[in-house]
């Protein structure tokens, strides 16, 4: 207060600083940026692409009237060819037009286009049909079953380019990017992304029309659309909790100011936040969706009950300084301590397996004590400098009604405390056979609405190619020319078919379609054999098999870079399969794993990777960062409501109506069937953190009002009367807060929002009855006040 401007400049100085990173803050959305750099999935998927470059593509699956048509080709054609001027950061792109076409001539071996030859008349066109049919390979890539879609497949870059010396960006090989890059190659960008799917898109909307059906999927269109939409919720949540917080504080205080500087310290502290986040290199993410509705509630709790008794000090004839010194005398330490468990819970999520919600483990605590910081520094000096009006008379009767109908509930679990806890665990049984319908899921793509063109992509993808993601399966021979042994590859074949018929037991998942050596050695021994359809296998002898694919290899196709390494001595068998719930990858990646194992034998190295691999691994996650971060919230926050309370018991009492709100939470999304998945997950140490809140308030006051020798039943009522109104607008805050997430475009951060205001809703209610329920019976029956006196309203001391 004393040194108000020098405070207010020096705080509006620093966050101007930190604000300064705000553009070097990226999104990453990808698959992989669910799990840990060091997580053992990830490093086989980074090490899986270092030998055998990028599995994702981007796939555009195109249903014309008819593919096999002079017009329709002719318009693919051009598309492939706009696509390679005006598209960056695509490596190869493959259709019905370029597409790897094997055959012989004589005792030559052409490996050349599908359409290098373009087809002039109807013969050439039925010529080219029957060949698209005739050939495996295409089957489920190029073409459907059916012949009625086609695809365009883009193959992005893995690592961002590194500039040349002329003015375009030239792509590098992982080695020669491991050389021209310090500290090793970097992933393309997500801005590179960005550029890639926008310039995809305008592209492509030159073409889109009713006899040109277009859908576009992919991991990397999928993570654009999430930063896209991550980036409009933001904005939305920013802008719909300030307009819910404002219209909340003016109810409450009644005064421009108590609008204008609680949101003033608010938004400084998120912004900041954001810019720490720039700074040490934390991106955001769909899971960091939460942060802002999250800082925004946390700074107004701090203004709200500071300000309560700075204004109520003011009315009463006290200076400024004089008011806000008081304030933060009287609720400095409970405000301190708010912030620390919820930091406490939220902290929890730092040791989380999954990488995206180990980041928000990060930024949040630190936006969370910012927001204390701010409360505690910045709102006294701007409380100090900015003109304050006196409140309208109407607004202390409203808050003196407030506080007696909230004192009187609170009485009325203080006289009948065992019939508040008889319901309390009654609800409690209900909700139980909710939990124990409970279940885990995880697919991104049930994020998106269901009209949503990225989901309606790769739905289509799914039912027309079963093949919106992948396994890589990679093998190591650990020997030279080791798949020069035809018997090996004789089990290779067998292997793959084993996985193509293997039955999930679902109907969900399954191998649409397979690509490895195998099909380039039989392509090829085909093609040195008149073409004819009997020599469509592995042949026996080894010499001859290594002749053959060292013919391949001179004939200018690159494609066995992909499918193996220059030693011939590893391979990678790419198992596309639908992009379903990640919880049906985990057993479907076990079987193929044995599987394999049993066919190759013990004399081969079997990695399973890919995108499906992550996905798998990501669910295996989910259970285990909800059960750690769970119980490492309750082992932060509990001591420290011990240590505030200063009762070993009374502070584990203290916890139960925090625990409550979390159970019928759960309970709730047993009965709608709500999936525990990557965003609500989050759910039980948010809330934990929050709702604390509440108790820390209340328990704040009841044992001041206590310890002075006031019965239970009447701290309870004087404990009401002076923080009930603060704990009651702290709750509609979150509440209004919360709800502002379900306008988000993307149904995992809209589901957050309704369980969140649910639950925190609940922790009110809680708070106002079972805990003086609680306090009242552990002060014992001896202790408590004449129930005349309970339902009085009068000043709080």
């Amino acid at each position: 207060m004393r040194h108000r401007f020098a405070v207010a400049l020096t705080m509006v100085a620093i966050s101007g600083a930190v604000c300064a990173f705000l553009p070097q803050l990226e999104a990453d959305n990808s698959t992989e940026s669910f799990l840990r750099r060091d997580d053992r999935a990830r490093v086989e998927y980074d090490r899986f692409r270092e030998q055998f470059g990028q599995d994702e593509r981007i796939v555009l699956a195109i249903r014309p009237p008819e593919i096999f048509d002079l017009a329709f080709l002719n318009r693919l054609r051009t598309l492939h060819q706009e696509i390679e001027r005006e598209v960056p950061y695509v490596e190869e792109i493959t259709s019905l037009w370029n597409a790897r076409n094997t055959f012989g001539d004589g005792d030559r071996l052409i490996v050349g286009n599908l359409m290098e030859d373009w087809p002039e008349t109807a013969a050439d066109v039925a010529a080219l049909r029957k060949r698209v049919a005739e050939t495996p390979t295409y089957t489920n890539a190029l073409v459907n079953k059916d012949g009625t879609v086609t695809t365009l497949s883009l193959k992005p870059f893995v690592y961002s380019p590194v500039p040349s010396t002329g003015d375009e960006p030239t792509a590098f090989d992982g080695d020669a990017l491991r050389e021209a890059q310090a500290g090793g190659p970097k992933l393309l960008t997500e801005r590179e992304s960005v550029e890639l799917i926008d310039a995809l898109a305008r592209v492509t909307a030159r073409y889109a029309g009713p006899d040109f059906e277009v859908h576009i999927a992919g991991g990397v269109v999928a993570n654009h659309a999430a930063t896209r939409y991550l980036v409009r919720d933001v904005s939305i949540f920013l802008g719909g909790g300030a307009a819910v917080i404002a219209g909340l504080l003016f109810a409450l205080f009644r005064r421009p100011s108590g609008v204008i500087l609680p949101l003033i310290v608010v938004f400084l502290s998120v912004a900041v936040t954001y810019g720490v986040m720039a700074l040490i290199g934390v991106p955001n993410s769909v899971s960091g969706q939460i942060l802002p509705v999250l800082l925004l509630c946390c700074g107004t709790f701090t203004a709200v009950h500071i300000l309560t008794i700075a204004y109520r000090r003011l009315a009463e004839g006290a200076s400024r300084e004089v008011a806000i010194s008081d304030a933060l005398a009287h609720s400095g330490l409970a405000v301190l301590m708010a912030s620390l468990t919820t930091a406490g819970g939220l902290i929890s999520f730092a040791s989380a397996e999954l990488a995206q919600v180990r980041n928000l483990g990060i930024a949040a605590p630190i936006g969370v004590m910012l927001t204390f910081v701010y409360g505690v520094t910045l709102l006294p000096a701007l409380f100090a400098i900015v003109p304050i009006r006196k409140a309208r008379v109407r607004s202390d009767a409203l808050h003196r009604w407030m506080a007696s109908w909230l004192a009187k509930a609170g009485g009325l679990a203080a006289v009948h405390p065992g019939r508040v806890l008889a319901i309390t665990a009654a609800l409690v049984v209900v909700a139980g056979f909710g939990v124990t319908q409970i279940r885990f899921a995880q697919n991104g793509i049930e994020w998106f609405p269901e009209n949503d063109p990225v989901r309606l992509a790769t739905e289509f993808l799914n039912a027309e190619f079963g093949s919106a993601s992948s396994l890589e399966v990679w093998i190591d021979t650990g020997r030279e020319n080791g798949l020069h042994d035809p018997d090996l590859l004789q089990r290779l074949d067998r292997a793959v078919a084993f996985a193509e018929n293997l039955d999930a037991g679902n109907g969900d998942l399954y191998v649409g379609k397979s690509l490895s050596i195998v099909d380039v050695v039989k392509e090829t021994h085909k093609a040195l054999n008149e073409n004819r359809s009997e020599f469509y296998t592995i042949p026996k002898d080894r010499t001859l098999l290594a002749q053959e694919l060292l013919l391949f290899e001179s004939s200018g196709s690159d494609d066995l870079e992909e499918l193996t390494d220059s030693r011939f001595s590893m391979a990678r068998v790419s198992l596309r399969t639908p992009f379903v719930d990640a919880l049906l990858y985990v057993p479907f990646i076990e079987r193929i794993k044995e599987g394999f194992a049993r066919i190759l034998g013990d004399d081969v190295e079997i990695r399973i990777t890919g995108l499906g691999s992550l996905f798998g691994r990501t669910f295996s996650m989910v259970n285990i960062t909800m059960a750690r971060s769970n119980l490492i919230a309750f082992l932060v926050i509990a001591p420290l409501m011990i240590l505030m309370v200063g009762d070993f018991r009374i502070g584990l009492m203290s916890m139960i109506p925090n625990l409550v709100p979390i159970w019928l939470t759960l309970g709730l999304m047993g009965f709608l069937d709500v999936p525990i998945d990557n965003s609500s997950l989050l759910i039980g140490s948010i809330l934990l953190g929050l709702s604390v809140d509440d108790t820390i308030y209340f328990m704040t006051e009841y044992r001041r009002f206590h310890a002075g020798g006031v019965p239970p039943r009447e701290a309870v009522r004087r404990t009401l009367i002076g923080t009930g109104v603060a704990m009651l607008f702290s709750s509609l805050v979150l509440v209004g807060g919360f709800l502002v997430m379900t306008l988000s475009y993307m149904n995992n951060a809209s589901d957050f929002g309704k369980l969140a205001a649910f639950a925190v809703a609940v922790a009110f209610v809680a708070e106002l009855f079972v805990s003086p329920a609680l306090m009242v019976l552990a002060a014992g029956s001896g202790q408590l006040a004449p129930a005349a006196a309970v339902g009085t309203v009068g000043r709080s001391s």
